[in-house]
């Protein structure tokens, strides 16, 4: 029996018969698959809508049936149509709608109940332009067949196949394999997205799967918000909180363009009006750790803010800073009780609306200034936008943090960021504030690294990144101890620094882990590519492919994972380690299937030969000792990977024979 017989008998045998208590097993499959998906999805969100213009996540369609409603969201055809072909042209948002489906389904999943289970099938990563429960399991490894099976049995399946126009062979086969799964698969919902096909009709495209109710995007109006994102990966990183201030200085100041009627809120009010209302919210969804806000807390936080604001010459609104003065006296009852305390770094200027002369009428209508600033927004956005029907969010989550960082200078909480310093959420507003000019950057930073005395060194990675959006605001001698400080962090010098930068401190460390890259020694670039693959950073992921290709040897022993289980790799180059970790990336974020095969094509061809004869080994010692309780949920997804590997490896004669040690 050869080794892929081996396999599929051996896994076939482990999870055939139930195990001892399958509704607990799959319990915890499922949690574990869900919780994937939302970590994958609701990133790739922000990821995907950060490369076109700023649109809402739930757009309209129209569906072409008659019993459909005339214009209506995914979600509600859904509802009355457990079969839906979404068709738009390029960059229109298909791949965007179905990641917020997936991270919408996956948020509301609740173990143990019959809430839906979501299955995202990209059709850019099926090897076999075919859909069937093994294509849909292998790019779920973590809920597998297994997972899949009882919730298409129970109903509970959430399909969402991404680009049906992909296939660019076999196209029509993946069409009929669609209908026919789903038609296999009823009561279990699934959405389709394409790009129109030609139909041989000149100037006429129609795409139509049998049993769908198919619909249109509708075209969505530019929002021109241009992120700073897109400059981040090529420009100096401590150009990112000015990038993002003069970003969101330029969608502020369009407010008061021609865009808006003369007698508009927000265009009556001035530039620092503007940020202190947009800042609140920012605030206001940062304490409750929200990327998202419902209209009803959205007009509930305007009312506030608006109440009292009072109407000067111009016609010009001024909004009234009394409860600022009222909760700094809170802040600082502790300290001197006068309520005065100004932000680190010196004095910011405020206004009250008395100090104003009061030359209007105080505004009496406040719930109705209120429904005229949200349809300003909903109107012409920019900075805030709709991602869909009453729920609003930043454009960007790096313009909410800038934001809330401003808030906190502004009324002196730079303490409270201190405070927050391992809490992953606040890591960007942490870095956004050092970065504001009215902030005494070095007292800041100091502040970070006197409080960083636990084990996990957050604190100084977070002075690191803080250092450098300070720009030549800091002394020589405070740079000096965070580069002493940070080269005891990084790069990591053997297995047991990996696995406390990875288990330990988190994502935090992956910026300074790539800095690092530049003087580590060879043993240390093998350490630093194992630390970015276990913590799945996803800025690193290129930075992994690239150094594939590297062939500088590793003089020392390295002590490595596969599946948790230590393996001492010698005698190899660095590229060997960045291949390692990068499988690691993709059975735990399908979408990086392709980004390994990227890898497979620089890495040299001895490293390839190594790690495939690592992994395949492996693999088959894992079959062999499942058991009914532990069957192995990557299996397909595995199998893939190592047929690609194998593929390369052909084009040179094969992988070369197992040497046992």
């Amino acid at each position: 029996m050869d080794g892929d017989n081996l396999r599929r008998w051996l896994w076939t045998d482990a999870t055939a018969s139930a195990p001892n208590d399958p509704a607990a097993v799959l319990l915890s499959v499922e949690r574990d698959h869900v919780d994937s998906v939302w970590r994958e999805h609701s990133q790739t969100n922000v990821r995907v809508l950060i490369r076109n213009e700023q649109r809402p996540m739930d757009m309209e369609v129209l569906p072409r049936r008659v019993d459909a409603p005339s214009r209506c969201t995914v979600p509600e055809l859904l509802a009355r149509h457990e079969r839906v072909l979404v068709v738009g042209g390029r960059g229109s948002g298909k791949t965007a709608l179905i990641a917020r489906l997936a991270a919408r389904a996956a948020a509301d999943h609740r173990p143990g109940t019959r809430t839906l289970v979501p299955f995202v099938v990209p059709v850019s990563l099926l090897d076999d332009p075919r859909l069937s429960e093994r294509t849909i399991a292998r790019l779920s490894p973590i809920g597998g067949v297994v997972l899949l099976r009882r919730a298409l049995e129970e109903r509970r399946a959430l399909v969402l196949v991404d680009g049906l126009d992909e296939a660019s062979s076999g196209a029509r086969r993946l069409s009929e394999s669609v209908e026919a799964f789903a038609e296999a698969h009823p009561g279990n919902p699934m959405v389709v997205t394409t790009r129109p096909r030609r139909t041989g009709i000149p100037g006429y495209t129609r795409v139509e799967l049998r049993g769908f109710v198919t619909a249109t995007l509708l075209p969505q109006p530019g929002s021109r918000v241009v992120a700073a994102h897109h400059f981040l990966a090529r420009r100096d990183p401590g150009r990112r909180t000015s990038l993002i201030a003069s970003t969101i200085g330029a969608l502020l100041e369009r407010y008061a363009g021609e865009e808006l009627p003369p007698d508009a809120i927000l265009k009556s009010l001035d530039l620092r009006d503007r940020r202190l209302l947009f800042s609140s919210i920012a605030w206001d969804m940062h304490s409750d750790r929200l990327v998202e806000l419902p209209v009803g807390p959205l007009a509930t936080l305007l009312r506030w803010r608006l109440d009292g604001a009072r109407w000067v010459e111009g016609p010009r609104l001024v909004l009234c800073r009394a409860d600022e003065e009222d909760d700094q006296e809170d802040m600082d009852e502790h300290e001197d009780g006068d309520g005065d305390r100004d932000p680190q770094g010196g004095p910011l200027e405020r206004e009250a609306a008395g100090d104003a002369r009061e030359l209007g009428e105080l505004a009496q209508d406040i719930d109705g200034m209120v429904e005229r600033v949200i349809e300003e927004i909903r109107g012409h956005q920019g900075l805030l936008i709709e991602r869909r029907p009453g729920t609003f969010s930043f454009a960007d989550l790096s313009y909410q943090a800038y934001l809330n960082a401003l808030d906190h200078v502004r009324i002196g909480a730079l303490d409270c960021l201190i405070e927050a310093r391992n809490d992953p959420w606040s890591h960007e507003t942490i870095v956004h504030a050092a970065g504001i000019p009215e902030v005494d950057a070095a007292a800041f930073i100091r502040g970070l690294l006197e409080a960083d005395r636990g084990e996990a060194p957050v604190a100084t990675l977070l002075a690191a990144r803080c250092a450098e959006v300070a720009g030549g605001r800091l002394p020589p001698q405070l740079r000096r101890t965070i580069a002493r400080r940070l080269s005891d962090v990084v790069p990591p010098r053997d297995p047991f620094h990996v696995a406390h930068l990875v288990d330990d401190v988190g994502e935090v460390a992956g910026p300074a882990l790539i800095q690092a890259l530049s003087s580590a020694s060879p043993s240390e670039r093998a350490y630093t590519a194992m630390a970015l693959g276990g913590l799945c950073y996803r800025p690193a992921y290129g930075v992994l492919v690239r150094m594939a290709a590297d062939d500088s040897p590793v003089n020392e022993p390295i002590v490595c994972w596969l599946w948790d289980e230590e393996q001492l790799v010698k005698n190899q180059v660095i590229g060997c380690f960045a291949l390692l970790s990068l499988f690691d990336v993709a059975l735990a974020v399908p979408s990086a299937i392709t980004l390994f095969q990227q890898a497979l094509e620089r890495a040299p061809r001895g490293a390839l030969d190594c790690v495939y004869k690592l992994i395949d080994y492996q693999h088959v010692m894992r079959i062999e000792s499942a058991s009914e309780d532990a069957s192995i949920r990557d299996l397909e997804v595995v199998d893939v990977l190592l047929a690609k590997m194998r593929r390369v490896l052909d084009r040179t004669g094969g992988p070369s024979a197992w040497e046992f040690p």
